[in-house]
């Protein structure tokens, strides 16, 4: 962990990391990397997602907390928008909403 004063105090670099199931995993990376991309840029935290064969890839956030926090909350709404999606209606319930 790195850890660096800036005039706006205490300015530290952290890194989570999430185990996400295969099934959610296209909608997260989205077509051509676009999903993780758009992400990246608005969060401003480096978002990596593990390659392999595994059930489950590891995605990896590093950055500042406040990046870090944002990109979190913009995959866990990923998530929750794929897992939550009826396979018949192909539209997202609001969330908090149930079935």
């Amino acid at each position: 962990m790195e850890s660096k004063v800036s005039e706006g105090g205490l300015n530290v670099t952290l890194t989570i990391r999430l185990l996400m199931h295969g099934k959610v995993r296209g909608a997260a990376i989205g077509t051509k990397g676009e999903t993780v991309k758009k992400m990246r840029e608005e969060s401003g935290a480096r978002i990596n997602i593990s390659e392999g064969n595994c059930p489950e890839r590891i995605v990896t956030i590093t950055g500042p907390t406040d990046a870090i926090f944002k990109a979190f909350a913009m995959i866990a709404y990923k998530f929750e928008e794929v897992t939550c999606t009826p396979a018949s209606s192909g539209k997202a319930r609001e969330p908090g909403h149930a079935a």
